[in-house]
């Protein structure tokens, strides 16, 4: 009786096998390696929460320009306005409040990060409704701080000196959406299986930039000396060698936090030790930002 039982079950579990087995077929064993890939999970780790902290970097805009000018706008949206003045500025807006991370904007879409207005205008806003004097310029592609619909604005125009900061309420919709995996705004960067990467290899140079970076110090010290004389080696020997360092520190420690990305080396030549002449061929490069990973 158990017997009969035990082979029932096997037949039963035969059958179910049967009937939910389909062939794996080669895009499906693509996609099943790249689920059990650690490399590309960490990097799509690493990408989620950079796109996250770049959402948040979107909320907030800034600006500044210069020229005579007196007034003020407070905008609530483009349907509840309060504005008066005047003036002629030459301005730029920032992609944020937070300057040392402007290159990043700009290296991580390959595009300038800032927008550049110069015009002559007086305008009056009270609701949705404003009146403007004609400030287009067909030498620049904005004649003022960017006005987006739904913005939260604010401009002072103080004499000489005009401050502007916008508060985007669709940058912030899209920061909560990206936490569930919806990106709105289309500005998330995405993991690109087609582009090779190299992450033991850059893994590998941060480490050695961290450990081993002060040897640019004697490494210039020498080189310097050797073709400019004593004097050169004890002044500009020195002072290259300690501006390298801390350049190979900074970047040791950026490669080997962003190991997974694999990125092409930051510094050139990629390690401090090597038989190459820095003088020629010492260089710091564009990180790979811009790279759909």
């Amino acid at each position: 009786m158990l017997k009969r039982q035990v082979k029932l079950l096997l037949g039963i579990l035969a059958l179910v096998a049967t009937m939910n087995f389909t062939p794996v077929f080669a895009e499906d064993t693509h996609a099943s390696s790249d689920l059990l890939d650690p490399n590309g999970a960490i990097v799509s780790t690493e990408l989620y929460i950079w796109n996250r902290f770049s959402d948040l970097l979107d909320i907030i805009r800034c600006g500044v320009a210069l020229g005579p000018g007196i007034g003020a706008e407070v905008a609530i949206t483009n349907y509840v306005q309060l504005s008066a003045y005047a003036n002629v500025e030459t301005g730029i807006a920032f992609p944020h409040c937070i300057p040392p991370l402007w290159l990043v904007d700009k290296y991580e879409n390959n595009t300038n990060a800032f927008e550049y207005h110069k015009a002559k205008y007086a305008t009056a806003a009270f609701g949705p409704w404003r009146v403007e004097t004609d400030a287009t310029s067909p030498y620049v592609d904005y004649y003022h701080f960017r006005r987006d619909k739904w913005d939260v604005r604010v401009q002072l125009d103080a004499l000489l000196i005009h401050l502007y900061i916008a508060l985007r309420p669709v940058e912030i919709i899209d920061f909560f959406t990206g936490i569930a995996g919806v990106d709105i705004s289309l500005d998330d960067m995405q993991l690109d299986p087609i582009v090779e990467r190299r992450p033991a290899d850059q893994f590998g140079r941060g480490i050695c930039n961290i450990i081993f970076g002060v040897c640019e110090v004697p490494n210039n010290i020498f080189r310097v000396t050797r073709t400019e004389g004593d004097l050169a080696g004890c002044s500009k020997g020195i002072g290259l060698g300690l501006w390298r360092f801390l350049v190979r520190e900074c970047v040791g420690v950026v490669e080997t936090v962003t190991f997974p990305f694999g990125w092409e080396p930051i510094v050139e030549p990629a390690y401090v030790l090597n038989d190459q002449d820095q003088a020629t061929t010492w260089k710091v490069v564009t990180p790979s930002f811009h790279k759909r990973y």
